[in-house]
């Protein structure tokens, strides 16, 4: 989820995230249900360096197509697994890429495999998932 989506909906049920120096918390955080504040808590340093003017949308489109490649491992249903399959079946090197990624998370403290591993990024994981990106979009631009 873009934490900048995550911000707005914050500040429609009457509360606000806030800065902190390098941490974060909520203005009026009795306006915000326990399930948004889990979201919050889940995608923390996301949304703090989105606040920090440091996530960009192609950050984020970065983030999202882990995210999403991830979810595809878990077994998440997605429009897109069967074309993320394929993409694997003939881009072995991405595979082993994003094995790399999750077993970095892994060393970061990334456990649950259902929890968002926006937490756990660092700049090792950026560079692995801005390669896995790069991979990515050259397979499905020559597949169009």
């Amino acid at each position: 989820m873009h934490p900048k989506q995550i911000c707005a909906d914050v500040q429609t049920m009457g509360a606000k995230l806030v800065l902190d120096g390098d941490d974060l918390y909520i203005e009026n955080h009795e306006k915000v249900a326990p399930e948004i504040e889990s979201v919050i808590k889940e995608y923390k340093l996301r949304i703090i360096k989105y606040l920090q003017g440091n996530y960009s949308d192609q950050d984020h489109a970065v983030k999202q197509t882990i995210d999403k490649i991830i979810n595809f491992f878990i077994g998440v249903k997605q429009d897109m697994n069967p074309k993320i399959n394929d993409w694997f079946n003939h881009d072995e090197d991405a595979a082993r890429l994003v094995m790399e990624l999750t077993l970095n998370f892994s060393l970061n403290g990334w456990l649950y495999v259902k929890e968002s591993v926006a937490n756990y990024e660092n700049k090792l994981t950026d560079e692995l998932s801005q390669e896995i990106f790069n991979r990515a979009m050259s397979h499905f631009r020559k597949v169009k």
